[in-house]
């Protein structure tokens, strides 16, 4: 009787999920993919009370996702964040885990790089923390502890850690360039770490202190905030500090860290058409389209957008190439 009652409940949950697809699947094509998740969840996780808060949170993140604010949309950034995951694909594969070490992820986001980095250390553990509540509920809801035993997700802020000596490695994927309190954050990885622990990061950075980011897409975006259209809407905008190598390695000494390795990574990340690029652009961009009245932001990105492609024209299938570099540090923490 009771499994009896439980397929009920399922079957009514991906009642719930096909109605819900077919409301909003014309809105936006994220949206599709999310709710198209959430329905192989009712099959296989036996979770219909998940399955509906799942898909009413998200559908109504997602029917946000174009409305760029100062909050970080998961949906948004889990269809778009492919460039961040390709990066931090190339430093898993580099750390060489033993498969059993205590992990924190600092900085997780939607929780696909940490969920992938719990599957490479079966026998040990990883914790994912983020400032943003939105995503470290989606990532809960994506990454469940039913079928990641070994993984788990809490709120946390990277220049306010309060762990001691509880990881052998602590990581930060494309994070803390976000991070205004850099040496205060890098002081508290290092209390996170136990002796011998490792850290490894990736985050946008400058070649030297009077150097400029050179990306196509950043340059774009300064050209288009510089335009009179725009210009206006930046005034006393203080720009996110990007760090010199030099300034990295001071700052990592200062912390208390043995620097192994500093060194920029460069990828050539294919974005399959100019919707993607904009897509991408408009997942991490919220802190300058914010700035702007909610109707003028896709003016704004379709500008910068338009500006990239001149600078990085797309080939003939319209794909988009963008060679991107990050920073890349290996640091270990003294023995005892």
């Amino acid at each position: 009787m009771e499994s009896c009652a439980r397929l009920a409940h399922i079957d009514l949950c991906y009642v719930v999920a096909i109605t819900l697809f077919a409301i909003i699947a014309a809105e936006r094509h994220q949206v599709k993919r999310v709710v198209r998740v959430a329905v192989l969840r009712s099959k296989n996780a036996n979770n219909g009370d998940c399955l509906i808060v799942y898909t009413k949170h998200y559908r109504r993140a997602a029917l946000r996702a174009d409305q760029m604010t100062d909050r970080w949309n998961p949906v948004d950034y889990h269809e778009h964040s492919y460039p961040q995951y390709a990066f931090a694909l190339g430093l898993l594969d580099r750390l060489w885990p033993n498969g059993d070490e205590r992990i924190l992820d600092v900085g997780c986001g939607d929780g696909k790089v940490t969920a992938e980095l719990a599957t490479r250390v079966p026998r040990g553990s990883v914790l994912g923390i983020d400032a943003s509540p939105d995503m470290i509920a989606f990532a809960r809801t994506m990454f469940p502890a039913s079928a990641h035993p070994n993984l788990s997700f809490r709120y946390g802020d990277a220049a306010k850690l309060t762990f001691r000596h509880e990881f052998d490695v602590v990581v930060a994927f494309a994070s803390l360039h976000w991070v205004k309190d850099l040496p205060t954050a890098l002081r508290g990885i290092k209390q996170n770490l136990a002796p011998r622990g490792r850290f490894a990061a990736q985050l946008v950075a400058k070649r030297h202190a009077t150097a400029e980011i050179k990306s196509p897409l950043h340059r774009a975006r300064k050209e288009v905030m510089d335009r009179p259209a725009w210009r206006t809407y930046f005034e006393g905008f203080e720009q996110r500090r990007a760090y010199s190598v030099a300034e990295c390695e001071r700052l990592l000494g200062d912390a208390g860290f043995v620097l192994q390795r500093c060194e920029f990574v460069t990828e050539e990340v294919m974005h399959r058409d100019a919707d993607a690029l904009k897509g991408y652009a408009r997942s991490t961009w919220h802190r300058y389209t914010d700035r702007i009245p909610a109707q003028k932001r896709d003016a704004l990105l379709n500008e910068v957008i338009q500006r990239c492609i001149e600078l990085s024209p797309a080939d003939r299938s319209g794909r988009i190439r963008v060679r991107a570099s990050m920073l890349e540090v290996e640091a270990t923490v003294a023995g005892t």
